[in-house]
């Protein structure tokens, strides 16, 4: 089914997926905590599928539209071979129901050039009214993609002050301990969640891995407070606003608005000690790169390495923006991305874990406690991010109807018009996706830690 196709039809069809829970009472209590702000982290990320190929849709749509014009303005109408082909292209990314309803049956080019004639401007005047009900159904999935992540987020910040007390409990009680280790290595069933490049028989490396993680979501997230990413998109939007609508217009966009965005991405993420590099540990670079753009295209850096296999990706297009078309490439591929720090991510199987010592204890400790008051202290400002969501779905929205109502414009500048509203909104709701799943992805991290750090503390024997 088309994503278009089930945005009409409000279906939903959300799986979850559950996060492993921990023995003890306290450890349940946040386990618990973290799986419910992960359920919900599924369900956002299905909705965030659909809005994704609701934008590929589009984009298809805008490109079947440029060539039944193509062909109009070369023959005057369209025959009736062409009209077959035209449902079946439109079908293929609509469904076969919006197709039939929105195009002349195949005969009606049959009947004469009049007839012929007329046909097309049916067909026409459908494809455009189908690009339309795109950007209206583009905005409600945008919409339902935010809620989701809201309600995924108030679940992370109660889980982030849970894990908080847990990791300053369990420290407390790592420093009154004094004894000898008995076991020096265990079983432990959350091996993946903290193995660094598959590894995770050494400690020393697992732990600094943890204060790298650390330090980039306190650094990262202390950039996100700035608001830079979310202020280049609203000052895109206010460019077009201003350059294609009121009395101001001149169709001459600020293209400087829109290459500030790439910065404001590049810069977002921040560490003490890890910046975004070139990939050296992916396997195949080519490949790894591909999944986010052509190679011509974007550039692809990040910080690899995390714990778990993870990394975190900065995206920057290739193109600067010098018109309507270029920035357009600069929205929509400017862009951070948790992912793994692999093409093919590594097989890590359970197994046995080396016993932390008391002072390795303490800092997983520290550094879980550090990630959990940087995510939640990020809950004031991302309460403040419903008004600027608000204000820019209403403010892309005026602006696409007042355009599509202008005389002068023709259907390919609309359609240009249209693309770069909805590569603001998607580039809106990918931000937004990054800082909660840089939220999410620390908590579960967070808390894997504190389970090792757990059994091993459970390892040291009084004397």
């Amino acid at each position: 089914m088309s994503a278009f196709q089930f945005a009409i039809e409000s279906a939903d069809n959300a799986e979850f997926n559950e996060a492993p829970l921990a023995n003890g009472e306290e450890t349940h209590t946040v386990a618990n905590a973290i799986a419910e702000a992960q359920d919900l982290a599924q369900e956002a990320a299905d909705e965030d599928q659909v809005a994704d190929k609701l934008e590929d849709e589009q984009e298809q749509a805008e490109d079947l539209a440029e060539e039944v014009e193509d062909t109009v303005a070369q023959e005057g109408a369209l025959d009736a071979t062409s009209a077959r082909l035209l449902k079946v292209a439109l079908s293929n990314i609509v469904g076969k129901a919006h197709a039939k309803k929105t195009l002349p049956a195949t005969e009606s080019y049959s009947g004469g050039r009049q007839a012929g004639r007329e046909a097309t401007r049916i067909a026409l005047e459908g494809i455009k009214d189908t690009l339309k009900q795109f950007w209206e159904a583009i905005k409600a999935q945008f919409k339902k993609v935010y809620q989701k992540v809201k309600d995924w987020m108030i679940k992370t910040f109660s889980a982030a002050k849970k894990l908080q007390a847990r990791a300053e409990a369990l420290q407390n009680k790592a420093n009154s301990t004094v004894g000898s280790i008995e076991d020096k290595s265990f079983g432990f069933s959350q091996t993946k969640a903290i193995a660094v490049e598959g590894k995770y028989n050494e400690p020393g490396k697992l732990t600094s891995s943890l204060n790298t993680l650390q330090e980039v979501i306190k650094g990262t997230i202390t950039e996100m407070k700035k608001d830079t990413v979310d202020a280049k998109i609203d000052d895109a939007v206010n460019a077009i606003k201003a350059s294609f609508t009121g009395s101001g217009k001149n169709r001459s966009l600020n293209t400087q608005t829109i290459n500030a965005l790439q910065d404001a991405v590049k810069g977002t993420v921040k560490g003490a000690t890890a910046a975004a590099t070139n990939a050296t540990i992916v396997g195949d670079k080519t490949k790894y790169d591909a999944q986010f753009g052509d190679a011509n295209e974007v550039t692809v850096t990040g910080v690899f390495g995390l714990p778990g296999g993870r990394a975190i990706i900065v995206v920057e297009p290739k193109t600067t923006a010098s018109d309507l078309k270029t920035a357009i490439e600069v929205l929509k591929g400017a862009k951070l991305v948790m992912a793994s720090d692999r093409y093919n991510p590594r097989d890590v199987t359970e197994g046995d874990v080396k016993t932390l010592t008391i002072s390795q204890i303490d800092k997983v400790c520290d550094n879980v406690i550090e990630i959990a008051e940087s995510v939640y202290s990020f809950e004031k400002n991302w309460k403040e991010n419903d008004k600027y969501v608000e204000k820019i779905q209403r403010e892309v929205d005026d602006i696409v109807k007042e355009f599509d109502r202008e005389d002068e414009a023709d259907s390919t500048e609309q359609r240009e018009f249209r693309n770069f509203c909805t590569s603001a909104v998607g580039a809106i709701r990918r931000h937004t996706q990054f800082k909660a799943n840089l939220c999410q992805y620390g908590l579960t991290t967070g808390n894997a830690f504190l389970n090792y750090a757990e059994r091993s503390l459970a390892q040291h024997k009084s004397k």
